[in-house]
């Protein structure tokens, strides 16, 4: 790597041929190339490539100064943006020379292959920054949205501290490649991984154990160092992968966190229903919003593909995960052990109506850390449309008896899985037209799924680009927006709830399971992985009565609904795609370490992928708390 005053002057000398470079700037793992006269490079986008690839750095060229007034640019975007984008609002930053044009369909204000964008700056030298305006309205994104863009002059020197400790000079001594598995070794929930460099600490996703004896990653061993941290990497947006995070900031970590676009939206989402759920039950929350936002302004968005330094000698690099929006599976590129490291977080290799398989192919893997959820002998899931026509069943037969179908769903991948399949349902004739009800969160982790139609699968993007039609509007939902109007779901005649938390652990679905559960004409459909310990691992062994926590005291709740297992819409690998995924990665890594999953079923896993792989692959079951060195 480059020394810092190097790595600008290397650049300056390069692109100064081409225009009057007026500073370069290191702005968290990005290089920023600042000129009065952007469209003298810009015009000419083979010279940022050629740089690009020279460096091996993220190379963004901007103005010194905007080139015109906020009155005349938004004249000039109003102009040059088509009225098909439907821009709702158009919002300067002085302090960053940013322009945020958020608008109902972004692709027409991107423009073909970023034309657009590219013309907004070098024409005005007010960088856009494009957000794609939910379809479906959002009080909570409005939130988010502004927090996000009244936050920007922090997050701008923010990322000029992350450079100094991403480029700072390297030791240059040899101590070895370590991973310590703070949490999901032999259980799921509270991942953590820690990975320990001779330059560097990373730490691959912090979350929390959802209905687990112990929620928190092992951050009290030794080998953790909250001083020594550079970087944390979060793989997706869910609690058991990212609920930690607010406390690392909480007790004083100042260093970035990398996640997609659509993770940083939905773990802010989830953080914040945490939150509004501990206030309404009156526990005391272990973080505040203020430490959210804290961790939004530390946030590094990286798309799919997109290579970057983020410490002396760790590159990062994201792939699809195929788990749910925004998930990435993470590709680590540690250059003082010349070592790669592939950590899938949680991932499905195949298709389904909402997202695309995991990425497989990659440019080099020694050791990957793999999640086994259902790597059991009998984890075997059926096809989509055969998962979907058993749900289409029970909803048909169910209806027919007037009663009701409880689908207590994950807000976030799981519960819109569930809606996609049932709009198809409802198109083909194969279900009755009866209202679906969706509560709680579900309501605005939708409205954020609308906003990126560009990570989700070529079915949907043909749905909303080409027909028009958004699928999470179709007229069969009906938002919940408040308690209040949850009698319109329990009354009248038949009727599909999807409601959270998946696994009955909480929120929105506790209450309908408590009302709906003691009649037998009803149905409780669990398409959820039910951990040890919950409500709905209960409920799906078998139980026939359950004692809840109510207002006063608790509640005594009879189970006569029928209850179904449907796990055809498993965001996860079972036990044949796992064994597909070690099949079909390219190249072949040396070790695999098999994570995230109960240890039964890693232990039966094991002899499987023994005799599914190469030679010569060690295979391993960390323990937590085990340290294993890589190189």
């Amino acid at each position: 790597m480059y020394a810092p005053d190097q790595l600008k002057r290397k650049v300056r000398s390069i692109l100064s041929k081409y225009a009057e470079i007026d500073k370069v700037e290191l702005e968290g793992p990005f290089v920023v190339v600042y000129t009065k006269r952007p469209r003298d490079i810009l015009d000419s986008p083979d010279v940022i490539t050629t740089a690009a690839k020279t460096l091996k750095k993220k190379i963004v060229v901007l103005a010194t100064q905007p080139l015109k007034e906020e009155k005349d640019t938004r004249e000039f975007i109003k102009s040059l943006i088509p009225p098909k984008a439907e821009i709702v609002d158009v919002k300067f930053v002085k302090e960053t020379n940013e322009v945020y044009i958020i608008a109902k369909r972004t692709g027409y204000v991107v423009g073909k292959g970023g034309s657009n964008i590219m013309e907004i700056l070098k024409e005005t030298g007010w960088r856009p920054v494009v957000i794609r305006a939910p379809t479906i309205k959002s009080s909570f994104l409005d939130t988010f949205y502004n927090v996000i863009i009244e936050n920007s002059p922090v997050r701008k020197r923010l990322m000029k501290k992350m450079a100094q400790r991403i480029y700072r000079p390297r030791i240059g001594e040899d101590r070895g490649l370590y991973i310590t598995f703070l949490g999901a070794a032999r259980e799921v929930g509270r991942s953590a991984i820690l990975v320990n460099s001779s330059e560097s600490t990373v730490l691959l996703d912090a979350g929390i154990s959802v209905g687990g004896r112990n929620p928190f990653p092992r951050f009290d061993l030794p080998i953790f160092r909250l001083d020594e941290l550079d970087a944390v990497i979060v793989t997706h947006a869910h609690l058991d992968h990212s609920g930690a995070l607010p406390l690392l900031y909480k007790y004083g970590y100042k260093g970035p966190v990398y996640m997609t676009k659509p993770t940083r939206d939905l773990v802010a989402l989830l953080l914040y229903d945490y939150l509004q759920l501990s206030e309404r039950v009156g526990i005391t929350p272990f973080f505040s919003w203020s430490d959210v936002i804290t961790m939004l302004n530390y946030t590094v968005i990286l798309d799919y593909g997109e290579t970057v330094d983020i410490t002396p000698d760790i590159k990062l690099t994201f792939y699809n995960a195929g788990h749910i929006l925004g998930s990435s599976l993470v590709h680590l590129n540690v250059e003082s052990a010349r070592y790669n490291i592939l950590y899938t977080g949680d991932f499905r290799f195949r298709d389904t109506k909402l997202l695309n398989k995991a990425s497989h192919k990659f440019p080099r893997v020694e050791s990957l850390i793999m999640e086994s959820t259902y790597s059991g002998e009998t984890d075997i899931l059926p096809p989509i449309d055969k998962a979907e026509e058993m749900l289409f069943q029970i909803i048909r037969e169910t209806a027919e008896k007037g009663g009701k179908v409880l689908i207590p769903a994950l807000a976030v991948g799981r519960a819109q899985e569930i809606m996609v399949s049932l709009v198809d349902g409802f198109r083909r004739g194969k279900l009755p037209d009866i209202p679906v009800y969706l509560d709680g969160m579900v309501y605005d982790s939708t409205a954020i799924h609308s906003a990126y139609p560009d990570y989700l699968s070529p079915y949907i993007r043909e749905k909303v680009f080409k027909e028009d039609k958004d699928p999470f509007t179709d007229p069969h939902f009906n938002f919940i927006s408040s308690p209040e109007e949850r009698p319109d779901a329990t009354r009248g005649g038949p009727a599909v709830i999807i409601a959270p938390s998946g696994m009955l652990t909480g929120g929105p679905s506790v209450e309908y399971f408590k009302l709906l559960a003691p009649h037998e004409e009803n149905a409780i459909v669990l398409v959820s992985y039910q951990a040890e310990g919950t409500l709905g691992r209960k409920v799906r062994d078998g139980a026939k009565e359950v004692i809840l926590p109510g207002e006063i005291e608790p509640v005594k709740v009879k189970i006569n609904a029928k209850v179904y297992k449907v796990e055809g819409f498993s965001a996860h690998a079972d036990k044949v795609q796992l064994l597909a995924y070690l099949g079909s990665i390219e190249p072949r890594p040396h070790r695999v370490f098999l994570i995230h999953g109960e240890e039964s079923k890693i232990r039966s896993f094991i002899p499987l992928a023994h005799k599914s792989t190469p030679s010569g692959m060690r295979i391993s079951a960390p323990h937590v708390g085990e340290t294993f060195r890589l190189a």
